[in-house]
């Protein structure tokens, strides 16, 4: 069950990585940004250039404007925060399942009916995972800290249960 656990966790993380990746490749010659910037580019173009060298020949860049790409960038923390909070909900998952199957009842009454199955724990997990998600990318837009310290909290709390659902299994298989 835990090298089910950790490749789960494992495979989120990978997919993590992945995206992250994907989101920092662009194009070298063309870069999409906000309408503002191409309106600040387009008065730096009319000024007069010293030297018309370009450096490594590189070819020159395009700026087109994306009208839907929002003002301020997404903190750098956050996609990271969002990864290791996919594997603390795996985490969690695994050690309420090793609990209950070493005796121990589920102490949460919301989670109690959803507990007995595997397939709706995950289900009710990926749920709050995504609600949390969702909070968060709105949160950021007006408070780029406070999303960050949140997602922190958050990450530290289902850590925190996860380890107390392992600690619980542990006492109920020393009874």
């Amino acid at each position: 069950m835990r090298r089910r656990a950790a490749a789960f966790v494992s495979v989120i993380a990978l997919f993590g990585i992945a995206d992250a990746r994907a989101a920092f490749a662009q194009d070298p010659t063309e870069v999409f940004v906000a309408q503002s910037l191409v309106a600040q580019s387009l008065v730096a173009d009319a000024a007069p250039v010293a030297s018309e060298a370009r450096p490594f020949n590189r070819a020159p860049m395009r700026v087109v404007p994306r009208p839907d790409a929002p003002t301020q960038t997404r903190p750098a923390p956050l996609v990271g925060l969002y990864v290791s909070l996919a594997g603390m909900h795996a985490l969690d998952v695994v050690s309420t399942r090793n609990a209950l199957a070493a005796g121990a009842t589920e102490a949460n009454p919301m989670m109690a009916p959803f507990a007995r199955s595997p397939l709706a724990l995950a289900a009710v997990k990926a749920g709050v995972f995504g609600a949390t998600i969702f909070a968060t990318e709105q949160l950021w837009k007006s408070n780029r800290k406070a999303a960050v310290l949140t997602m922190i909290a958050v990450n530290a709390t289902c850590g925190a249960i996860a380890a107390h659902n392992y600690r619980v299994a542990a006492a109920q298989r020393r009874r």
